[in-house]
């Protein structure tokens, strides 16, 4: 099949979705000052409660646009030609973590104030935390400490928002000028920046994330955060690409073959994640050291227990044998279902990172979190929109784009 002979209204965002990124905009902003509301009302501590309910919406999004970039990237450091048809979606949601970085400005400033002491326990002097029996944290606070946290966030955020954009922009010339340079160019810079990829979201892992517990530390915690946003990510492919379909769009461009892959790669991450989750919980709790179990222990208490025994089948058992079939990956409504899984299952898991340091599990902290969630995501969701409304879903122009047209899974 050539380009030539697919309508090229099919390439364009469905007529229905043109306009509405305004509307979840406003949407999500009233969903998430809805949950500060709620945290305020039930007498919950506003800023403890609100702030880590909105750092894990916010990292839960977050992961995505991550995981898109380094979908991108690894495509073109591994020259891949199947996903040229669907590699423009993937870029479209990259283009997320420039507008995420600006969602991340009112945690910064808590943090540079030093008024985010509720959310970050080092997020005060030295010696208050020796006066609270904290003398780990406190000798962190050379490298835990607001000015070198900001910092550090300024070049992740940055730089990412630069390496998305520049790819971006030269997959959008590519749309005017057919000019397959500017594939080699993006092929050429995709190794160096896979590899930094790597060591700056293991550092934004640890900062955003793991320092909520200030005595705790793994190694592994970057890999945990990244296996488990790829597969969040390949999930949200899935389900974005089959309800462009639905709406008449990609027609010709993405097949099952293209959901097969996608699949495949969701499944693997299912693998992945669980492997570095036991892995990280196996070593700590060989070693047996009070300030790395303690981490573990408050997830185990408070009503959080059962959420930490949930995310044994609902993040690994039941994908990992649900998708096991080859059969159920090339089914449409199969690979729809576990791509639905993944998203709510990924959103569980950033729960379980945070909200335990919040307190107590509460009706009030479902809901209040629970709809924090659903406005962080309809922003998300705004970004998208907005980014797709002004440009094709499909780079007709790139190099490879037959190979994705003519591709097909080997039967083994």
């Amino acid at each position: 099949m050539t380009t030539q002979q697919i309508d090229s209204e099919t390439i364009r965002l469905p007529q229905a979705w043109q306009g509405k990124s305004w509307l979840l905009l406003a949407l999500g902003l009233a969903l998430v000052f809805g949950s500060a509301f709620v945290f305020m009302v039930s007498g919950l501590d506003v800023r403890r409660y609100f702030w880590h309910s909105y750092l894990a919406n916010f990292m839960y999004c977050m992961t995505f646009g991550i995981a898109a970039m380094f979908f991108v990237l690894i495509s073109f450091l591994t020259r891949a030609g199947w996903n040229a048809s669907i590699r423009r979606w993937a870029e479209i949601i990259s283009m997320t973590i420039p507008w995420m970085g600006l969602l991340f400005i009112p945690i910064l400033g808590l943090v540079i104030t030093g008024q985010g002491v509720s959310l970050y326990e080092w997020n005060t002097t030295p010696q208050t935390l020796v006066e609270n029996h904290q003398p780990v944290v406190a000798q962190k606070v050379v490298y835990l400490n607001g000015t070198a946290f900001a910092i550090r966030a300024v070049i992740c955020l940055v730089a990412w928002s630069a390496i998305v954009s520049y790819y971006y922009s030269l997959s959008r010339r590519e749309d005017e000028t057919g000019d397959v340079n500017l594939a080699i160019k993006r092929q050429y810079y995709s190794g160096p920046l896979v590899m930094f990829f790597a060591l700056s979201v293991s550092m934004a892992a640890f900062d955003w994330i793991m320092s909520l517990d200030g005595d705790w530390y793994s190694t592994a915690f970057g890999v945990y955060i990244f296996a488990g946003g790829m597969f969040g990510f390949f999930g949200l492919m899935i389900v974005s690409l089959m309800s462009l379909q639905s709406h008449g769009k990609l027609k010709g461009y993405v097949n099952v073959e293209h959901f097969h892959d996608l699949s495949k790669f969701q499944f693997g991450f299912t693998m992945f994640w669980s492997y570095i989750a036991f892995s990280q919980m196996m070593l700590i709790w060989y070693a047996n050291i009070p300030e790395e179990t303690a981490w573990f222990k408050n997830r185990l208490v408070n009503g959080w227990e059962y959420l930490s025994y949930a995310s044994i089948p609902l993040h690994f058992v039941i994908p990992f044998l649900g998708m096991m079939s080859r059969h159920v990956r090339r089914h449409r409504w199969g690979a729809f279902f576990f791509a639905c899984w993944a998203l709510v299952a990924h959103w569980l898991d950033m729960t379980f990172m945070v909200m335990p340091n919040a307190g107590p599990v509460s009706g009030p902290l479902v809901l209040g979190h629970v709809l924090c969630g659903l406005g962080m995501f309809s922003i998300f969701l705004a970004m998208i929109l907005q980014r797709a409304s002004d440009a094709p879903i499909v780079a007709l122009k790139d190099p490879r784009l037959h190979e994705a047209l003519s591709y097909t899974n080997p039967i083994l």
